[in-house]
């Protein structure tokens, strides 16, 4: 087609429709709307429209957003947000009802006194919509799960929490002594670590070496002999009954393999040597 078949028929609607646009809208437009390009998506509309000024396809069908975005050359979500400011203005119309999921049919209309505040006031509402939206997009990308504001909880222990208070690590001016050994309970015995020692026990333990222990001498009894305590029977487990070597005068722990025995064996050779001395006499 040539470029005066292209052009709208004159005394048709999208002639008086860009007639408007060009000496009276556009001059008189305010800077906000002119910064969203809203003149731009009205010369689009005027340019597509029908003769009666209807926004249709060949086949008759209404033009989809996406459409005439293309035409005006911004995205869906633009256009449609110029396209509402300008039916707000009164420059275009919906033809019937909008009804959700059916494309509405969108008509342009060269009205004489256009309300641009309206346009303008949409405008800014939509903006400040999605600007509150993305701070709150933002807010709740950067807080921790756990605050207040996603509903959860600080992780802080309270006190006195699980029957006893926080832990409490000693601070750097606290100095504890090293290298004592721990105090013993029923049931417990302290380790042999480094820099500790187990605690001193009188007697020594029941259960040491015979040959090595050095056990302190016991009382003996008053109205008795070291024939009288060796009589007992002695047991394993009660050191008190344990015969008293005649030589070192220490107690001598029972041996199985040995129950006969009644000087320890490091003291047998001193014994012979008394008993020569005793008979050379």
């Amino acid at each position: 087609m040539s470029t005066d078949e292209q052009a709208p028929a004159s005394g048709s609607v999208p002639n008086a429709f860009g007639n408007a646009l060009a000496w009276k809208w556009v001059p008189s437009m305010p800077s906000a709307l002119k910064r969203a390009h809203v003149h731009t998506l009205l010369y689009a509309l005027r340019s597509m429209a029908s003769a009666s000024g209807e926004l249709r396809f060949a086949d008759r069908k209404p033009m989809t957003i996406k459409a005439i975005a293309r035409a005006a050359g911004a995205d869906e979500k633009d256009a449609r947000d110029r396209l509402e400011a300008a039916i707000r203005a009164g420059v275009v119309k919906v033809a019937g009802e909008r009804r959700r999921g059916r494309t509405a049919l969108y008509v342009i209309m060269p009205t004489p006194f256009p309300e641009w505040a309206a346009a303008v006031a949409y405008l800014e509402g939509v903006k400040q919509e999605r600007e509150e939206a993305r701070q709150r997009r933002e807010a709740e990308r950067k807080a921790a799960p756990w605050t207040e504001e996603n509903g959860g909880r600080s992780p802080e222990l309270e006190d006195g929490e699980n029957g006893g208070p926080p832990p409490e690590l000693p601070g750097p001016e606290q100095k504890s002594e090293r290298g004592t050994a721990p105090r013993t309970r029923t049931g417990d015995r302290p380790p042999n670590g480094s820099g500790d020692r187990p605690p001193y026990t009188p007697g020594g333990y029941p259960w040491g070496s015979h040959d090595g222990a050095e056990f302190v001498s016991q009382p003996h009894l008053v109205d008795g002999s070291r024939d009288q305590t060796g009589a007992h029977e002695p047991n394993p487990n009660d050191h008190t009954t344990w015969p008293i070597c005649p030589v070192c005068d220490r107690r001598i722990m029972p041996d199985p393999r040995r129950p006969d025995r009644t000087v320890h064996a490091r003291c047998e050779p001193h014994l012979a040597t008394t008993n020569r001395e005793r008979h050379s006499a």
